[in-house]
């Protein structure tokens, strides 16, 4: 079986550390014989996809917002449980202020399986730099 991706994109936040591994999202236009997403008239929205540098935290590489990177690797997707607390969290520091009535019942109490796909990179390659601040 073949699960070897490529993939350019540019990078959309800050990466982030889980561990000894650094992560990073990356937004990438599709090619103009794939099927359109469209934003507007004008311009296709981007896809969105988080890559993985196993031992990436050691602080090696210096990955920033802006920069354009050709990514080689592979797909892998991660099970994980995450409380309504948790998620919560995160929606806020979006914005999102959205309160939710339970009752009696603990937003930490309530638990979801979820699941997400990445890209655990094995080789980076610096296309653009981006701005350099």
């Amino acid at each position: 079986m073949i699960n070897d991706v490529v993939l350019e994109g540019i990078v959309t936040r800050e990466p982030w550390k889980y561990t000894d591994d650094l992560f990073f999202r990356l937004a990438t236009y599709r090619d103009t014989d794939l099927p359109p997403k469209p934003l507007d008239a004008e311009r296709d929205q981007a896809d969105y996809i988080n890559v993985r540098v196993s031992g990436g935290a050691n602080g090696l590489m210096s990955i920033r917002r802006g920069m354009r990177l050709r990514v080689h690797g592979f797909l892998q997707s991660r099970d994980y449980r995450e409380s309504l607390n948790d998620f919560l969290e995160k929606a806020r520091k979006g914005g999102n202020t959205a309160q939710i009535n339970l009752g009696e019942v603990k937003p930490e109490q309530v638990l979801i399986d979820r699941n997400t796909v990445e890209i655990v990179a094995r080789r980076l390659i610096v296309l653009d730099a981006g701005d350099k601040k």
